[in-house]
């Protein structure tokens, strides 16, 4: 067959149409193909770092036991602790310090009912003067909070403080200085315990400067275990002679008839001593331990007046070791017959 020269020209058109898109196709497709190899190419290259990074990072969770050191160098600090416990006696219980506080009368001098603590401010007055019982609250500024508990072991049991200033007597260290070393510290243990209470109490006004206190025999360093012994100590800081020995004429005790009974204000005390007919001498050590724990006579009946008040306020703290130490104490003591309700 023949064609003529405008179908052969129809022909190439065609052809060469159809090769212009081919070449177009293949310029297309290369291009997709080259935007498209590379992403293949990146995923694994991005992921790489993230997967990798943790590794990375698992140093910095290792290396925490590097810490450790720190932690255990802790215990390096304990020989200066131990060194310095070593370096002191004993070490204030304020536990402790406020049994024997309790004892004592419980510092009630001190306790200031307006601000419910004690914070000292209340006034004494004698032929001495003027004399206000002191803040011993550890308040900084008006109370003991400047004071270490050597300097308060001082005050109580010679009533000398920090630069030789002195307290009247009628603060009665004297009585506090059989306490021994260790019930000293826990009593200024206890007095550090205290919440503090701001509270600037007047200087006194006496009409003479008090003289130094030294006491009798040195304390002990503990107390003391023979229960005759330590109940002659707590017969002394519970001053139960201020209320079972008469006074001379003076204001000094009547030693010679010490314990033997006395009358106090309205009320009269009884005769302490072991005399069969006017003391306690037929009362056996359980009996009067037990009187001075619960306020019960062997024969039932309760006291009364001021001895209840004081049972109720401090004696029924007593342990049983030193309430039968009390006892033993007072029959061992001379008996003084005495009758002071005659």
């Amino acid at each position: 067959m023949r064609l003529s020269g405008g179908s052969v020209a129809s022909i190439r058109f065609r052809w060469s149409a159809v090769s212009t898109l081919l070449i177009l196709l293949t310029l297309v497709l290369a291009a997709c193909g080259t935007a498209a190899t590379p992403a293949p190419a990146q995923e694994p290259a991005a992921a790489q770092p993230t997967a990798t990074s943790a590794p990375e990072a698992e140093p910095t969770a290792t290396a925490q036991p590097e810490a450790e050191p720190t932690a255990t160098a802790q215990p390096e600090a304990e020989p200066t602790a131990i060194a310095e416990e070593e370096t002191m006696a004993f070490t204030g219980d304020p536990d402790a310090g406020s049994y024997i506080a309790t004892l004592t009368g419980g510092c009630g001098c001190h306790f200031n009912r307006d601000l419910g603590g004690m914070a000292g401010g209340n006034k004494f007055e004698g032929p001495f003067g003027v004399v206000y019982a002191r803040n011993i609250t550890p308040d900084m500024e008006t109370g003991i909070g400047g004071l270490s508990e050597n300097d308060l072991v001082s005050l109580l049991r010679t009533g000398a403080g920090p630069g030789g200033w002195q307290l009247f007597p009628v603060m009665p260290y004297r009585a506090f200085s059989v306490l021994s070393d260790k019930e000293a510290l826990d009593v200024a243990a206890y007095l550090h315990s205290l919440d503090a209470i701001s509270n600037a109490v007047p200087d006194r006004e006496l009409t003479s400067d008090p003289a130094p206190f030294t006491p009798d025999v040195a304390p002990p360093a503990e107390a003391p275990t023979d229960p005759v012994a330590r109940g002659a100590e707590l017969v002394t800081i519970a001053r139960c002679g201020a209320c079972h020995t008469p006074n001379n004429e003076d204001g000094s005790p009547n030693m010679d008839l010490m314990l033997a009974g006395a009358t106090v204000r309205d009320s009269t005390s009884a005769n302490i001593t072991p005399d069969e007919e006017t003391g306690i001498g037929a009362w056996t050590v359980e009996e009067i331990a037990a009187l001075m724990r619960t306020g019960t006579r062997p024969d039932g009946s309760q006291v009364e007046d001021a001895m209840a008040q004081q049972i109720e306020r401090r004696f029924n703290t007593l342990t049983e070791p030193d309430a039968l130490a009390i006892a033993a104490y007072l029959k061992s003591i001379p008996p003084v017959s005495h009758n002071p309700f005659q």
